[in-house]
């Protein structure tokens, strides 16, 4: 799960109260020390943050502030057929847990389950779906997945820039991907690595220590640059235009940007769409803050349009019309037709559903 940055606000009441008593006697006859010449009253707000430890194809988990941690379930999920480590596009709800050197993997609607027992020499690095990333002495990187739920394959990562030092490990919108930002000859470069054959390939590179990041099977974005991920070896990434506020994730082909540094007195800040494919903005949440967590999507997604509408705990079946958001439990109107209509309901119960859910 991604961890994006979460802020908690403190406001200074609109309406400030303030009396004060003026003097009509001689400037002489000042105001004893016990009487108080004005009063002023603050008032503060703390928003209490919403956590989400996960959130996949069969339900979600959220954990108000230091709480803890309550699962929901969708009402309408409904369980595959198959689910295993054979069939990695069920990885779209399954849950990772690190036990020393192994990784028990659950797939929450069915209840299978795996283990992935980390190499000597190896260490953790990343987990997504069924797949583990780990790393050797000599800084080789691997993918690890279970054959029958318990003998564990290792499989090389091939393509990793001989010199470079991984700085991070990051997951996004996928179970097939994983993003590893490194540093190499003085430059910062974002590339993912292909979990079903361990093939990695470098996308973006800049002069940005610690670029924003976010990502699923059909886009990259970092430093405000997107790119497909399909597309040909050499092809430059396309500049964005940035704004002061976080790249929070990519669903489909939206890029969602929330958080901004800086709202003027009297707004609130909002968690906007842009299309990475037009250009065209929306608007999912006028009044939203904190951080987003995407659901991962199964690899190899059709080429045009999402399996499914991007769903989530505070606002499901977005962008449908018919959708209601809400954001730190207030209701929200729905976000417009007109980016609902590139969007398509899931073929079967097994398609995995994109879920961005608000943190």
């Amino acid at each position: 799960m991604i961890r994006s940055r979460r802020l908690v606000h403190a406001a200074v009441g609109g309406a400030v109260a303030l009396s004060c008593t003026v003097l009509t006697a001689p400037a002489q006859a000042a105001p004893r020390a016990d009487e108080p010449a004005g009063t002023v009253r603050l008032v503060a707000e703390k928003r209490v943050t919403v956590d989400y430890p996960w959130a996949g194809a069969s339900g979600f988990q959220y954990r108000p502030g230091t709480t803890s941690v309550t699962t929901v379930d969708y009402p309408d999920a409904v369980p595959p057929a198959h689910a295993g480590p054979d069939d990695p596009a069920t990885g779209t709800d399954v849950v990772n847990t690190r036990d020393g050197q192994r990784v028990v993997q659950k797939h929450r609607s069915t209840g299978v389950t795996a283990t992935v027992t980390i190499p000597s020499g190896q260490v953790f690095r990343a987990a997504a779906g069924w797949s583990v990333l780990t790393m050797d002495g000599t800084g080789a990187l691997h993918v690890l997945r279970t054959v029958d739920g318990t003998l564990t394959v290792d499989t090389p990562v091939t393509g990793f820039p001989t010199g470079a030092r991984p700085v991070l490990y990051r997951t996004g919108g996928s179970v097939g991907r994983l993003a590893i930002v490194y540093t190499l000859d003085g430059r910062t470069s974002v590339g993912l690595v292909d979990l079903s054959d361990g093939r990695f390939r470098t996308y973006v590179t800049g002069d940005t220590a610690t670029p924003q990041l976010a990502f699923n099977d059909r886009w990259l974005v970092a430093d405000w640059k997107a790119i497909r991920v399909d597309s040909e070896p050499g092809t430059e990434p396309t500049a964005l235009t940035a704004t002061g506020a976080q790249l929070e994730a990519v669903v489909g082909d939206q890029l969602l940007i929330g958080n901004p540094d800086f709202v003027l007195g009297g707004t609130e800040a909002a968690l906007t769409a842009r299309s990475l494919v037009t250009g065209a903005s929306t608007t999912v949440l006028t009044s939203s803050f904190g951080g987003i967590g995407p659901t991962a999507a199964a690899a190899s997604p059709p080429p045009r349009s999402p399996r499914s509408p991007p769903q989530r705990p505070a606002c499901r079946d977005w962008p449908s019309p018919a959708a209601s958001c809400s954001s730190t439990a207030r209701q929200r109107a729905p976000p417009s037709a007109t980016a609902a209509s590139s969007w398509t309901r899931p073929v079967g119960p097994t398609a995995p559903r994109p879920v961005a859910a608000r943190r």
